[in-house]
């Protein structure tokens, strides 16, 4: 009994000491700060990492560039982008736009872990990736999506240009398209018509429906085992999930699979 005892506790030291010496060594760049895989940042140590969790409307460091450059020169596209990362990091994926983390999510069995949480959504529009990266304060908000009711009524509402994929794709490809001065607030009235922009942006067709999404949830979440903090901002990257739908079964299953998304519960047809 004394051996085996002996045995765990110098076994438990062994490990304690060996944690202690990598922890003490110089690790080669890039330092893996997060087990998701991706476009990881060319930093040496934990402290010349930006704060992951940032505050929904938190502003973005322009200074630090993260992945910026990098995605810049590969497109001016989106889509594109999301094909790279799915293509040469797998269905989930991560880069640093500025000094946000962003993870990506590409297929279908990812996205049901991310239903699981639907209880911890954040009330943004699944529309304006651009705009909440570049913390916009009329398409952020801290709101839980459960504590605002949400009718789809018979007017239908204006339409936003603002949160169409054109230039939320322009708001990709730049930091500075926002002023320092902003101040207005997202309450509760705006948020319910950001989300009402699901109901008349949506087309029955492939590309329409293929179009990239985001979610936000207020706690950390796990997807494939990896800790995801919150308030980062997970993007769908629908049209790789759909790629292989027929025509047929497009928009029933793109229904099954995204209908938990903010805003999404009130389509009932395809305008």
């Amino acid at each position: 009994m004394i051996q085996v005892i002996l045995y765990f506790t110098l076994n438990f030291a062994g490990f304690f000491v060996f944690l202690a010496i990598w922890n003490w060594l110089p690790k080669p760049k890039p330092f893996d700060y997060t087990t998701i895989p991706g476009m990881k940042l060319n930093v040496s140590s934990a402290e010349e990492i930006p704060e992951m969790v940032k505050l929904p409307g938190e502003r973005v460091e322009k200074e630090f560039k993260g992945h910026f450059e990098d995605i810049k020169s590969k497109t001016s596209n989106f889509r594109e982008l999301l094909d790279f990362l799915n293509t040469k990091y797998g269905p989930l994926s991560s880069f640093w736009w500025s000094s946000r983390y962003v993870v990506v999510v590409s297929n279908e069995k990812f996205v049901g872990e991310l239903k699981k949480y639907r209880s911890h959504l954040v009330a943004v529009t699944p529309f304006g990736i651009g705009s909440y990266l570049h913390a916009d304060p009329k398409y952020c908000t801290a709101q839980k999506l459960n504590t605002i009711s949400i009718r789809g009524g018979t007017q239908a509402p204006k339409i936003d240009n603002t949160l169409s994929e054109e230039s939320q794709n322009r708001l990709m490809m730049t930091l500075d398209s926002m002023t320092d001065d902003v101040t207005e607030k997202c309450d509760v009235a705006q948020i319910i018509d950001n989300l009402k922009q699901c109901k008349v942006q949506m087309k029955k067709n492939r590309k329409s429906l293929g179009r990239p999404l985001l979610v936000v949830f207020d706690e950390e979440i796990w997807v494939d085992a990896h800790p995801i903090p919150k308030y980062i901002p997970i993007i769908i990257h629908v049209s790789e999930i759909i790629r292989n739908w027929t025509e047929d079964e497009l928009f029933p299953k793109y229904y099954a699979q995204f209908y938990w998304l903010p805003g999404f519960q009130m389509i009932t047809d395809v305008s």
